[in-house]
Order: structure tokens, then sequence, then C-alpha cells
């Protein structure tokens, strides 16, 4: 079924229009100024109404224009100019290119995508956006950690284990395993279906071909559905048109890091163009044993009591001594259009092992996980038809804290259609789309066991979403925007959001939202039945259930399982919102924003299921029953038995879904309400066109409604964090430093890694030399003054990393 629905998908796609019989009108604006694109402009036709806004390369075009002679208007803040006479004929492009004498911000200039899910100027998105431009992600591509390129802006909580083990999380209620920030790589998900969290190393590995970083702070599962929970990354790539030639860039660096890329992207002819990607990676890591034959873990101490907190578990697995690799490729081959349309076809694959992952029942070792993908995308002006799959295979995951071997297997399919449409020259402007997606979880090892699930378990779920946003007044935008989600694993839900933006004049913007987003379980959460604790024998019971006739199942080992509950509610957030955008004297761009939030429904982390004030915690598994067909009195001989010899463990005795007994040692459920304020201040000041400086500061805080006392809520970050840094842009040297505090926090992830992060600083330093257009050199050093420190509690030491390279470009 997934199969066909995805190659239907393939097969609408390319029946897809190549054209409308009408004309169209492509341009560019450029300011002489300077030479270069203006973005954010906007362009009217004015006879027809049709709207536009120019990309960050200042091109913009317009389809389906019936033929005729137009008039063009074009506005950026305060400035204004008209061309007029644009000749338009069927089946032909007209193209424009206006220039213009404006001064204009380097904030003035920048559009973003993701907070309404089409392209608007920054100062008037109805959400806090923060963006990493193209030129900024080549100038640091060498660490190739995706998520520092984030690290210095403002509210983003960034969170590093190992060498390229990352949480990326925003105002709060971080966990080993973060799925609150919703990851996007041109429209596709990524993430790892069994634990909606990211796998950076692989993420990672698009960064020498970003075309753009968006990051949405805020719920916004009004657009992007469930976990979309404190915010959206959008990870764009290079089209192969606008990529052409080669690029081999060369990585050596501390911890015996080795790494090639390259990229390289030609025309076909017949506007077909052809790109492909290619990594070779390996490196060492900061993990360290913390077997008790190595006398003491690398910080804090062993636990030895249960419950124990600022203490480490001992692990059983040592530290594995290869280094890890990750082989990353994928193809993309796009069809430009008569009418501007383009078609994408595009597949990949990675392979890469992790020497350590850090997960909220410890830390694993990853020897092999293998990934393809295949995606399909028609883009045209007002449409958007997205189908993809993922494939994942992760064999022998060993937990370094209980020995065992886990097997992962999973895939997923996905479409999508979205249209977007304005009115009134671009005064009303709609967003609207529906997806599709089934997908598909498998943990059998080799012999036909599952490892973590009772079975493999499929699922489906579709969404409806819609925005609409309409100038009240020349200075006023409403935006109202809702979401419908239904799947096999969640009741249906609805997102709404609303936002008021306001444009006291074109360079300050007040805004003022409201926002519901949700979280579901994933399917660790919902379906788990992982060991314990090694099975307890208790054959001694079967001669009982053998007078009656009947197997009770105790002739084999009773399982000790932690299990998952399907019967946990989504958590859900609600959350108010005011913003401020402004552009001073021209030079300084600076977003001041204030939330507050509600929080419900937590899902806790494991519990026993029985044995605490809550009562049994999963209902799918209560008190033990023996089979129907044993006769009384031996059924009630049975379970007086089994209680008087058990004792309180008798209590815990449960039936699995194929009625054998299992002892339901833990379980999740939902209990917890957390109120949430905090402050977001991000500050860019242009000193001259080649420096800049940079500021953010975060303050979080937090009220806790309700929570049990053994699993307690806390947000695992900081109440205060900032950073600062200088950057300086020449004509063949670009250099940059960063710094980042973050204060002192506890940190609580499930029963192992409960312990507080002292306060700690690092300073990051990056350089690049530019020979001529061909050759460059760089060096990128992480915590530079080598100020080792853990960032979670049950993470590792985070040392310095410094990684040159040189790079070729034809």
């Amino acid at each position: 079924m997934r199969q066909r629905i995805f190659w239907i998908a393939l097969g609408l796609l390319l029946v897809a229009p190549a054209a409308w019989g009408a004309g169209q009108i492509t341009g560019t604006v450029i300011n002489d100024t300077d030479g270069d694109g203006v973005g954010g402009v906007t362009v009217v036709v004015s006879e027809s109404g049709q709207v536009t806004l120019t990309n960050s390369k200042g091109e913009f075009r317009f389809d389906n224009v019936a033929a005729g002679s137009y008039t063009l208007a074009f506005s950026l803040g305060d400035d204004a100019t008209s061309k007029s006479d644009v000749e338009v004929t069927d089946d032909n492009t007209t193209d424009v290119q206006m220039n213009v004498n404006w001064d204009v911000s380097f904030a003035e200039t920048i559009t973003v995508f993701s907070a309404s899910r089409r392209r608007e100027r920054i100062v008037e998105a109805p959400a806090a956006v923060t963006i990493i431009p193209e030129e900024q992600i080549q100038r640091e591509v060498s660490h190739g950690q995706l998520p520092k390129l984030l690290e210095f802006t403002p509210g983003v909580q960034v969170t590093q284990s190992g060498n390229f083990d990352y949480n990326l999380n925003t105002r709060g209620f971080n966990s080993s395993l973060n799925r609150r920030v919703a990851v996007l790589v041109d429209g596709r998900d990524p993430s790892v279906p069994f634990l909606a969290s990211q796998e950076w190393p692989v993420v990672s590995q698009y960064m020498n071909d970003l075309s753009g970083v968006e990051l949405v702070r805020g719920p916004s599962s009004a657009l992007y559905g469930k976990n979309a929970f404190n915010g959206v990354l959008n990870l764009t790539t290079k089209g192969a048109r606008d990529s052409q030639g080669g690029n081999l860039r060369l990585n050596a660096g501390e911890l015996a890091t080795r790494k090639a890329d390259l990229r390289w992207a030609t025309a076909l002819g017949n506007d077909w163009y052809f790109k492909i990607n290619g990594t070779y990676g390996e490196g060492e890591d900061f993990s360290k044993d913390r077997t008790v034959s190595v006398g003491a873990p690398e910080y804090s101490q062993f636990c030895t009591a249960a419950d124990q907190v600022e203490c480490l578990v001992p692990e059983v697995i040592p530290r594995p001594v290869d280094v890890g690799e990750v082989t990353f490729g994928n193809i993309r081959v796009d069809k430009h259009l008569s009418n501007s349309d383009f078609f994408t076809i595009e597949t990949g694959f990675s392979d890469y092992q992790a020497q350590s992952l850090l997960t909220g029942i410890g830390r694993f070792s990853l020897p092999s996980v293998e990934r393809m993908w295949t995606r399909l995308n028609y883009t045209s002006r007002h449409w958007n038809a997205l189908a993809y799959m993922n494939d994942r295979t992760g064999d022998a995951q060993t937990s370094m804290q209980s020995g065992s071997a886990t097997y992962l297997d999973s895939n997923n399919y996905h479409i999508e259609l979205q249209t977007n449409w304005d009115w009134n020259e671009g005064k009303v402007r709609f967003v609207g789309g529906g997806s599709y997606r089934e997908e598909e979880i498998d943990t059998a090892n080799p012999a036909g066991i599952q490892t973590l699930l009772f079975q493999g378990v499929e699922s489906d779920s579709t969404a409806l979403y819609a925005q609409l946003d309409f100038d009240l007044t020349d200075n006023i935008k409403l935006v109202l925007a809702g979401r419908f989600d239904d799947s096999t694993l969640h009741e249906s839900i609805f997102s709404p959001k609303g936002s008021l933006v306001w444009s006291i004049n074109p360079q300050h913007t007040l805004r003022f939202g409201y926002n519901e987003a949700f979280q579901v379980g994933n399917y660790s959460e919902l379906f788990l039945q992982a060991d314990a604790a090694q099975p307890i024998d208790l054959s001694g019971f079967e001669p009982i259930c053998a007078a009656g006739g009947v197997s009770c199942g105790f002739s084999n080992p009773v399982r000790v399982l932690a299990l998952g509950n399907q019967n946990l509610e989504t958590e859900e957030v609600s959350s108010i919102e005011v913003g401020y955008t402004g552009i001073l004297n021209n030079k300084a761009y600076v977003t001041l924003d204030y939330y507050r939030s509600e929080l419900s429904n937590f899902i806790t982390d494991l519990l026993p299921n029985v044995g605490t004030a809550l009562g049994r915690l999963n209902p799918d598994f209560g008190g033990y029953t023996p089979p129907a067909n044993l006769p009384e009195p031996l059924r009630s001989t049975l379970l007086g038995t089994m209680q008087a010899v058990l004792g309180p463990t008798f209590f815990a005795l449960s039936n699995n879904l194929d009625g054998t007994p299992i002892l339901g040692a833990a379980t999740y459920t939902n209990f917890g309400g957390v109120d949430t304020e905090g402050i977001d201040f991000g500050l860019n000041y242009s000193i001259n066109s080649e420096w800049k400086l940079n500021l953010s500061y975060a303050w979080f805080d937090f009220e806790t409604q309700e929570q049990i006392p053994g699993d307690p809520l806390v947000p695992n970050a900081p109440e205060t964090q900032y950073s600062f840094g200088l950057n300086y842009v020449g004509e063949k040297f670009d250099a940059s430093m960063g710094y980042r505090f973050t204060d002192s926090f506890f940190w609580s992830v499930g029963t192992l890694y409960r312990g507080t992060v002292e306060s700690y600083d690092t300073v990051d330093l990056n350089a690049n030399y530019h020979f001529n257009d061909s050759i460059s050199v760089g060096i990128n050093i992480s915590n530079a003054f080598d100020d080792e420190a853990y960032q979670l509690f049950g993470g590792d030491l985070v040392g310095r990393r410094a990684v040159g390279h040189i790079a070729f470009s034809w």
C-alpha cells in the first residue's frame, strides 16, 4: 500500500502542467550602490494585482500573466519606484532588470519562509524567526556540526554530549533525545521514527550544501503538526542550477578528525540539471569508559544506591575504541520548465558508526546505522507537491548500561500538497495544504525476536492546515491559522494560531500572538517492551496449572519488562507572545520577545507500574489473570500461592498481549503541568561594511503546577544564558569570535541522569582566507581555551576541537 501511494504521487508530479498557455515576467532588482540584488522588495503588477517578494538575490517572477502591457511597482520600506511598458506575450517570458539607488539596511532585505510557509519579510513575520544565511554557513562549514550554527543566536539551547551528539531546543524542557523542535530538510522529515529525535551525525552532512537555515521559535503545530512543540528548524539545500561547478573540501584536526566533502553540479541540456554530493569522515569522540574497572567516572561519582542523584550509574560495556565513521551521499536532478516551475528528483544514503549516544536509559553504541531516502518535489508559483520516503536500518545497537543489543528498522512514506494565493494587491494572503503519512517500525533481531516491541507497529496520519492573513489597515496585519491532525497514534486534535502584526513604520514592528501545539508519545513511549532486569524463574507454579490440564506459561523464565502505554494523551502547550523587531539607523537589527506558556499532560519518565500513590499506571497491563480454562479451585489456589510466595512482587505480575505472564516493572503515564515564561533578546549591529557585532540574551523561568514526587518536572535549561560575537568579512579574509555563557541548572532525564550542570562558558574561533576564487583555507576552533565541561548531566566532558580545511572550487 505504501509503495503504491508513493508511486501514484510520482505519477501525479510527472504529469503536472508544464505551462499554462499565458506568459511570465521574471526579473531582478539591483542596487547600484553595491551591485548586489535586493531581497525583500515587494513587486506588484499594477493592472492584475499580482504580488510577490524578491528573494535574497533580488530575483522575482510572475506566472500566468495574460498577454498585454503592464506596469511593475517596486517598494521596500520608504523607498518605491516603478517600471512601465513591460510587454508580455503568450507562452513567452519577459525578463526585467530594475536598477535602484536605495539606502537600505541589511535586515530590511531579509525574507523568511518558515513562519507562514510562504515568503515574507522577516520584520513582518508573525513569529520569532532566526535565519542563518548561506554566506555564514559556508564560513563555518569546517566544524561539520549543524546545531553549532545556532549556538550564539537568541533563545536557542544547544547542548552537546559527544562530538556529534547534540540536542537543539528552545524555551525549556529539553531532554537527552529532544524532539520538541521539528526539523525539515527541503520539507522532508529526517527524524528517527521510533524516538522522533534527530540523528545529527547524518543531518549535519548537509552543511556544505545548505542555502539557508531558518529557526521558528515557539509553538508551531498550527502549520507543522506534531512535535513542533517549541519550534521548527527548516533547512534548505541548493538547487542544481544554482550551484553549478565543483567544490572539494578536505578537513583534518584534533580527535583524529579526517573528512572529505565533494559537491558537483552541471547542466544536462534542455533545462535539466544534475547535482551530486558525497562525504566520508572519521574521528574520535569525547566519551570515556564508565565501567567499575576504571575506578571512577570522568566527573561526579558512581552511584551506590537506587534513586541517588548527583552520580553516574556504572556501565558494563567499555567505551568502543574504534573511531566513528560516516559515509553520506545524494544525487539530485532538477527540471526547470518554461514557466519557471521546476521538478526535483533526489535520492540519498548514509552509513554511520557512533561511539556513544546518550539516551534517558543510558549510553548506546551504534556500530552501524544505514539510512536511505528519496524525495520528489514539484514547485510552482502557487503549488508545491511533495512526496518522500525514508528507510532506516540499525543493527546491534548496544546499551552500554545493560549490555543488551537492540535492533531498529523503520520506514515511512509521506505525500503533501500545498497552495498559496493572494488577492487585492497582496493585502489578503492564503496558505493551505494537506498531507498523508504511513510508517512502519520493526525491532526484530536476526532470529526474528523483537528486542524493543511486542510486535512490529504500523501507523498512518492525515493533516489539513491553512493560514489566512490580511491587512486590516496599511499598518496592521491579522494572521489566523489552524491545523487538524488525525492519526492511529493519537486522537484527532486541532491546533490554532492567531497573530496581530503592527508595523509602526517600515522599520519597527510589534507582534502579538497566541499559539497552541502538541507532542505525541513516540513509539517507545507507546509500545515499548524492553527487558528491565533479568528474567525470573517462576516454574514452581506451573504444576498447579498442569493439575488442571492447562499451561500457564511459567515453564519459561518470566520477563521483567519496561512497557509502553498506548493510552498516553498528547502533551500540549498554549502560549502567548509579544515581540518587537526594529531596524535602528539602518545599522542595528533588534529583536525582543516575551512569551508565557502553559504546558500540560507531560509524559513521565519510566515509573513503577504499581506501588505508587497513583495506583496502576498502565490499564493495558493489570493484575495477573490465569488462563480462562483453569478450573476452580485451582485458579484460586494458584493466585493465593503466588501472592504468599512473591509478596509485593505479586502485584507487578501481569499478562502480556498474548496472555503470557510477565512482570510489568515500569511504564509511562501523563502527569504534570507547568507555567513558563521567558525573554529572548538579539542584536545584530553592522559597524561598517566589514565588521559586525552580535549579542543575544535569554531568560527563562517556570512554575510547576502539578507533578509526581518521584519524577520531578524540571526544564533541563538554564535560567539565563548570553552570548556575543564579533565578525569580520573582507575581500579575501574573514574571521569571527563567539563567546557563550550558560548558567548552572539541574538536569533530570529518566532514572539514571539526575544532577547539576555547573555553569560553563565557551569561546569559538573561525577564520578563512581565499587565495582566489578557486582555493581557500581555514580553521575552526570550538572551545578554544579547552575549558572541559559537561553540558548535560550524563553527557561527555566536552573539550577543544580544532579543525582546519583546504577547499577547491571550479
